[in-house]
């Protein structure tokens, strides 16, 4: 019987794969790879029915099979892990970084951790993190713990999502702590181990690829570990990656890389701690004027009448969804807010529209148009820098691009906006307006602005930022001017011509875009 040979990966075809696999994955592969690249793609040379790897080639740039893609990404992906791997690290974390963490909670008053394993492979590091910082907190009540755990393979992430792990494994896990998180499911030579609720239920897994543009992550971390993942990728790739990581870090938060890795040219923006642990310093961040675009959607209003001026007072009570605002002595003003004179000139503002926001640093007037669209604007009283922003949907469940037409980014972006013009997140304090329901002047059945004003109020009060004023639900639509210095905030409601028009084509939008959304696959935020 005649045995087959098995095809060679041919230097040409070698050199198509490392293009490949840097171009999705950011991994940049030495001509010594060859051989292993031959090995790990024979597999789904079988797995396909096909003789060689020219084949396999064309099958990948055919996209025939989307999922394909994925498929050879994981095959070349490397993951070698165990637990409590670089020990150093987790001593650090249990000495250094989480009594910092518990030191912050006692000024802020939030009793919140984020962690963040960029590179989780099948478990073992998101599992060794979450025992020690269990191990720390277990006399310690009242906290909001999260580990977040990414991979680009989607392979090796089911394997973590499981927990279940053989004998040879658990070795490197200290006996008592193996007792206490884990639990035998069976016995003799195929004996596993599953990891209990205690640590399973603190880890969200989830597959991003850390090259990516943008990652859909809604949380800023005290610690993010990404250890043996930069030593495959180039420097330019590196560099980009750890500046990336800095805008997702808390003020002093922690970046953990591996032993045989380095920051040191890549970026100045950390400090280094020795053993290769690095604090993010936001001292270096640039103190610009940020402006994010995502769409540009016209909002032009015409025959607007009556304005009102809100300075900054204890908070409101947001007004009922469906009924005219109230005042704070509880009576129902008229359907106009009472004019003032103090608007700025048309040259003095910067003009935003739905899917924007703006931060600054230096006193600038903002001004938008809402009807149930929401914008909020925060601002650091001590630092002297305000923004604002203009959301049209609560949250999108894709990938989409128009990150900030949502709530759910816009409300990051704009935090993130005023961090790295030199702001301090726990300092924040909020101003809300918008989210009209015109059931009186259109058929609208989507409700959109109680989704949004809900949508604000609960994203503020999980964040612990207060809101010092509002403005929001009615019938009417209105204009928003804010002032990023003293905060004021001045409004003025659009008649019920403008008022419907706004309305109109702020459900167009939104019905487009929530279109757009279903065709695409679910994707839930950290």
């Amino acid at each position: 019987m005649a045995v087959l040979e098995e095809p060679k990966l041919q230097q040409r075809e070698f050199s198509q794969f490392r293009s490949m696999i840097f171009e999705f994955a950011g991994i940049s592969l030495a001509d010594s790879k060859q051989i292993m690249v031959q090995g790990r793609l024979a597999k789904r040379l079988r797995a396909l029915g096909l003789s060689s790897y020219s084949e396999y080639l064309d099958y990948l740039l055919s996209n025939q099979e989307p999922s394909e893609k994925t498929k050879f990404i994981n095959a070349l992906t490397t993951n070698k892990t165990e637990f409590f791997r670089e020990m150093h690290h987790f001593e650090y974390l249990t000495k250094s970084i989480l009594p910092e963490v518990v030191k912050l909670s006692e000024a802020s008053g939030e009793k919140k951790l984020r962690i963040w394993c960029s590179a989780s492979s099948t478990g073992e590091e998101p599992y060794s993190i979450a025992m020690t910082v269990h191990e720390f907190f277990a006399l310690r009540g009242g906290w909001d713990i999260r580990i977040l755990a990414s991979d680009i393979d989607t392979d090796v992430l089911a394997t973590a999502s499981q927990g279940l792990y053989d004998v040879s494994r658990m070795e490197d896990v200290p006996i008592p702590l193996g007792k206490k998180y884990f639990a035998r499911t069976s016995r003799g030579e195929d004996a596993s181990w599953q990891a209990g609720p205690a640590i399973r239920d603190m880890i969200t897994f989830r597959q991003i690829n850390l090259l990516a543009p943008s990652w859909p992550i809604n949380t800023y971390f005290d610690v993010i570990f990404c250890r043996n993942v930069m030593i495959y990728f180039d420097a330019p790739t590196q560099s980009k990656l750890v500046n990336q990581f800095a805008e997702k870090l808390k003020p002093e938060g922690h970046l953990i890389i591996g032993h045989s890795e380095s920051l040191l040219g890549l970026t100045e923006q950390y400090k280094s701690l020795g053993d290769t642990v690095y604090r993010y310093l936001p001292s270096a961040a640039r103190r610009t004027v940020a402006k994010v675009e995502a769409t540009a959607v016209s909002a032009k209003t015409k025959n607007c009448t009556g304005e009102t001026t809100l300075s900054q007072r204890p908070s409101l009570t947001p007004t009922a969804v469906g009924s005219p605002p109230q005042s704070r002595s509880g009576k129902v003003p008229s359907s106009r807010p009472r004019p003032t004179t103090e608007r700025p000139d048309a040259n003095e503002v910067s003009r935003i529209i739905v899917g924007e926001l703006k931060a600054s640093d230096q006193p600038i007037w903002i001004s938008t148009l809402l009807g149930s669209c929401v914008a909020v604007c925060l601002f650091d009283d001590r630092a002297k820098i305000g923004g604002m922003n203009h959301f049209m949907l609560p949250e999108c469940k894709t990938g989409n691009t128009n990150y900030a037409n949502f709530g759910v980014h816009a409300m990051e972006l704009l935090i993130n906006a005023i961090m790295g013009l030199g702001g301090d997140r726990r300092k924040l304090q909020a101003k809300v307006f918008g989210g009209s329901i015109v059931c009186k002047l259109s058929n609208s059945s989507l409700h959109i602005g109680k989704k949004n004003i809900d949508f604000a109020m609960e994203f503020l009060a999980q964040e612990s930022i207060p809101v010092v004023a509002s403005h929001v639900g009615g019938y009417f639509g209105m204009r928003i001017d804010f002032h990023t210095h003293t905060h004021k905030v001045l409004l003025k409601s659009l008649d019920p011509e403008s008022t419907a028009k706004l309305d109109q084509r702020d459900r167009e939008r939104a019905n487009a875009i929530a279109t757009q959304a279903a065709q695409h696959a679910d994707i839930t935020l950290f």
